[in-house]
């Protein structure tokens, strides 16, 4: 389970606060330090029934690496995410175009879409562009990754701007990874942000 908190972050000043934060630069580990450039593609089929059952597929480039991912059962509240998901390397660039729901099929999700797709044909619905800017934290008491994700969503002719903090859970105390968003988000008064990418895409469409 992807468990994350998302805020919205007003520019890039307050993001150069944020990365450079005296409490996080002394809990987090630097050789995790990383800045990748995202490119992720949604797909969907024509009438949207991956969507109607609550699941996102996307496909998605980071940096140097090709990721197919699916998610479910997802909820938000106060900038909280949690939801069910499956990460698989992919080795075909094509797949961001041409999508394979058999990516999937080590897992139980894979007959679940065969079922809801059927013949039909699975079309992108949105790119969505963004440089991230990442490092893992450990507290002490849980260990996460915080974010910085700067860039735009595409449906066609609309787009939105993307600039938001996460922090995703990897170990440890969830209690203590909601703490430590309250006081960055205080000190930086961000905003909780209740919409992930793909809902603000859905959006735009």
């Amino acid at each position: 389970m992807e468990i994350e908190l998302k805020y919205a972050v007003k520019d890039e000043e307050v993001i150069k606060k944020i990365l450079h934060d005296p409490y996080l630069e002394s809990i987090k580990d630097k050789d995790t330090e990383e800045e990748l450039e995202m490119h992720a593609v949604y797909f969907d089929t024509e009438d949207r029934r991956l969507f109607r059952e609550g699941i996102a597929f996307r496909v998605r480039k980071e940096g140097s690496k090709l990721i197919a991912t699916l998610k479910w059962n997802g909820s938000s509240d106060e900038g909280m995410h949690k939801r069910e998901e499956i990460n698989v390397p992919v080795d075909d660039e094509s797949k961001l175009t041409i999508p394979d729901i058999q990516i999937f099929d080590q897992s139980e999700m894979c007959q679940v879409l065969v079922d809801l797709v059927g013949k039909r044909t699975l079309v992108p619905l949105m790119d969505i562009y963004f440089v991230r800017r990442q490092v893992r934290i450990d507290t002490g008491r849980s260990i996460s990754e915080l974010s910085i994700d700067v860039g735009k969503i595409i449906c066609g002719e609309n787009t939105a701007p993307i600039s938001e903090m996460e922090i995703e859970l990897y170990s440890g105390d969830e209690e203590d990874m909601i703490a430590l968003g309250e006081r960055i988000s205080a000190k930086y008064d961000l905003l909780a942000e209740d919409r992930s990418k793909y809902k603000r895409g859905l959006d735009l469409i």
